[in-house]
């Protein structure tokens, strides 16, 4: 007897059609898979209908939004000015759906939902490889190359171009290169920035910008620039082969990190558990498999509630 989808689960399935049937490389095998399953009952059409009216309201709002970012690329504005633009659409919007990546996405260029990765090749032949719940917007003039990284994280594979630098703004800071290899994450106030190859210009704020040579890193948060330090590019930049290497981390740190990974939430019960070290190259692919990896080793037992939450507890797997 196959169980019939919750509302939950269909909620889900119906947001990632509409985001996938707005993507400008949606097959027509992905029109048909579409079809097929709106036709399953009423409950898949009503879950479409639901997210056609929310997210369909939000359009105009992102709209709106998207074209005074792009007026501020091309002149100079005060900040103030720019907030003004936007701020009265982002307060209606933020009333009624916060902490949600829906409005970065509407307003992107392109983006990847939850566990999602995807490769972009730009216009003047670099290459951009998103990782999970990202969104960009693209600009592409004349004297210059601009990203902006809404939220989530790219790896930028840089066509040299002297005469057009190539420039990636995050939060309060720039990343700004001819041509190299890099990275740069934002989540919450704070951008990390990592180079692969070549070297990076890094600034934030009115102070001093650094540089970046492969293997460096720096993060800069509030307009101010931390320490530039070495890090682990196999670590660093695992996710662009579809995994995650831990090495003597926090499970805190690495469950907060799967969950980004992965729809729903892990949880993890107990500081004990919570400090509990772990080390180990996990497949974003095989969640069963991490999960049963993470039992057997910190000697924890896996309790799923619903299929969007996970609790992690002391006690040996069953």
């Amino acid at each position: 007897m196959t169980s019939t989808p919750t509302a939950d689960v269909l909620f889900a399935e119906a947001s990632g059609w509409y985001f996938r049937l707005q993507a400008e490389d949606v097959t027509a095998v992905e029109m048909d898979a579409f079809a097929t399953w709106l036709g399953q009952g009423n409950a898949q059409d009503e879950a479409w209908r639901e997210v056609q009216a929310m997210l369909g309201g939000l359009r105009e709002p992102a709209r709106v939004i998207r074209r005074a970012e792009q007026a501020a690329w091309r002149k100079p504005v005060r900040r103030w000015q720019r907030w003004a633009c936007a701020a009265a659409v982002l307060l209606a919007v933020a009333l009624t759906v916060q902490n949600t990546p829906w409005l970065d996405r509407l307003r992107a260029d392109y983006a990847t939902g939850t566990g999602e990765s995807r490769t972009i090749e730009l216009a003047d032949g670099s290459h951009l490889q998103l990782n999970t719940d990202s969104a960009v917007q693209i600009r592409m003039s004349a004297g210059e190359r601009q990203i902006r990284l809404l939220r989530g994280e790219g790896f930028f594979e840089v066509t040299k171009d002297p005469a057009r630098p190539f420039v990636v703004q995050s939060g309060d800071g720039w990343v700004k290169v001819v041509g190299t290899q890099f990275s740069v994450a934002r989540r919450d106030a704070q951008t990390r920035v990592q180079v692969a190859q070549g070297k990076v210009q890094v600034s934030s704020g009115s102070g001093t910008p650094v540089y970046l040579e492969p293997g460096s890193a720096v993060e800069y948060q509030d307009q101010r620039l931390a320490e530039v330090h070495g890090f682990d590019p196999a670590s660093g930049f695992a996710w662009r082969q579809r995994q995650l290497v831990f090495r003597q981390q926090p499970l805190s740190e690495v469950v907060s990190e799967l969950n980004r990974y992965w729809p729903g939430k892990t949880l993890v019960l107990g500081d004990a558990l919570r400090n509990r070290v772990v080390s180990g190259v996990f497949e974003i692919d095989k969640p069963d498999a991490v999960i049963k990896a993470l039992e057997y080793t910190l000697n924890l037992r896996a309790e799923h509630y619903t299929p969007y939450l996970l609790v992690l507890r002391e006690g040996k797997a069953s």
